[in-house]
């Protein structure tokens, strides 16, 4: 196995915080090289462009809010972003009814949570509030699903956290016209190539004060800095990136974080049929009780003949293969637009899948905190000896954990702490 010539700084991960942290390093003029194990940018981003040209993202899709660091980005490389279209519709008998009243009974609800001395389950400060039976289901549902956790283990401090944090905003969504992987090509496209190695997986790093060396199935590489950027789900799983000697500050903390799990299908159809059921020019998200795929949204326009469906928290693990999934979704489909599985399937050009969750380069969606890990994003956070830097949504500190923007946020904080040394 070759070694490499000693680096400045070495980046494990070229997702949104590696990229975010290169660029900023390099803008102060430092040289840095990042260590991807995938064949692409991106981490959990992955946009593919379907034969119309038209994106569709296997991994993160929106914008939540108004994160100042994207917005940054959006202006820099004058990108805009759209509004999601953000009707929301439940079925019911005769066809979909609006959602807004039981949307709002719902954020009301959440906007409830508080910072208390003692943190609490999401369950358990859901029983002490005094609420509707339909408005407790709402809630459960929606935290288990678009957080993709547990009720009975994430922390309701954190989450009040991160509603204050996102303020107003927060409930605000946003796409990319060309999808979010647009975005961190432009962020890379500045890098000379020689910046960025693919197909590098890291598999240990050998580290003491101002020394490290990252062993991948490839090379040897030594850095004075590294910047470790890789998904909360590996770095919890052991075996996958191993550091001699082990990082026992890190381990309390990762204990107390948690990788969720969601999984999610888009489905390109010849025409955006749905449309043509009441009411019509049917738009946004809508929810389907009951259906073994209950979450659904439509493309970037109105016109789009896409539909994605999204199932969170542990019934995402339920799902076998990406057959089994395209089968539950034209099924949880079918009795609600009136045609049968076959001519839906008849329907459908394309199907885009990817599990996260079984992916051994992310072990899952997004992080969330546990009960009483409130300051385990900041522990994690945490520089070594000024060696060893990190990275990542699930170290985001702002407010915006679990999002592309908290990863964009971790990554220039991590950079800033680097520059310092």
């Amino acid at each position: 196995m070759s070694l490499n010539n000693e680096q400045e700084i070495i980046i494990v991960g070229a997702g949104a915080a590696g990229l975010m942290a290169a660029d900023t390093l390099l803008r102060a003029g430092k040289k840095c090289l990042i260590l991807e194990a995938r064949a692409r940018i991106g981490g959990r981003i992955q946009t593919v462009m379907h034969e119309n040209s038209s994106p569709v993202e296997l991994g993160a899709e929106f914008i939540h809010g108004r994160p100042r660091v994207t917005l940054e980005l959006l202006k820099r490389f004058r990108m805009k972003a759209v509004p999601v279209l953000s009707s929301r519709w439940r079925l019911s008998q005769g066809g979909f009814k609006r959602d807004l009243d039981s949307w709002k009974e719902l954020s009301q609800a959440l906007s409830q949570l508080r910072v208390q001395r003692k943190d609490r389950s999401f369950a358990q400060a859901l029983a002490e509030m005094k609420i509707s039976a339909k408005i407790r289901e709402a809630a459960e549902h929606f935290v288990s699903s678009y957080h993709a956790s547990e009720i009975h283990k994430i922390s309701a401090n954190d989450l009040a956290f991160q509603q204050e944090a996102a303020g107003e905003s927060g409930m605000m969504g946003y796409r990319l016209p060309k999808g979010y992987g647009a975005l961190l090509e432009n962020l890379a496209a500045a890098f000379s190539p020689q910046t960025i190695q693919l197909k590098q997986r890291a598999l240990q790093i050998r580290w003491s004060r101002a020394q490290a060396e990252i062993v991948t199935q490839k090379a040897r590489f030594k850095a004075k800095r590294v910047l470790i950027t890789v998904p909360l789900g590996v770095l919890k799983s052991p075996g996958s990136l191993v550091f001699y000697p082990p990082l026992r500050a890190k381990e309390t903390a990762l204990k107390k974080l948690e990788m969720g799990f969601a999984a999610r299908i888009s489905f390109v159809f010849n025409q955006p049929f749905w449309r043509n059921v009441s009411p019509r020019n049917l738009s946004g998200f809508f929810q389907l009780e009951g259906a073994d795929i209950p979450i659904w949204w439509t493309g970037l326009s109105k016109d789009s003949p896409t539909l994605t469906g999204w199932l969170g928290g542990l019934e995402a693990l339920s799902i076998g293969s990406r057959n089994e999934f395209i089968h539950r979704g034209l099924e949880s489909l079918s009795g609600v637009f009136g045609l049968d599985t076959k001519s839906l399937k008849s329907k459908l050009l394309k199907a885009y899948f990817h599990d996260w969750s079984l992916d051994p380069l992310s072990r899952g969606a997004y992080s969330y905190c546990g009960v009483g890990g409130m300051s385990s994003r900041k522990e994690l956070a945490r520089p070594v000896e000024k060696t060893l830097f990190f990275a990542g949504e699930a170290t985001d500190i702002s407010g915006e954990a679990s999002t592309v923007a908290g990863a964009f946020y971790s990554g220039l904080r991590a950079a800033e702490e680097i520059l310092k040394v």
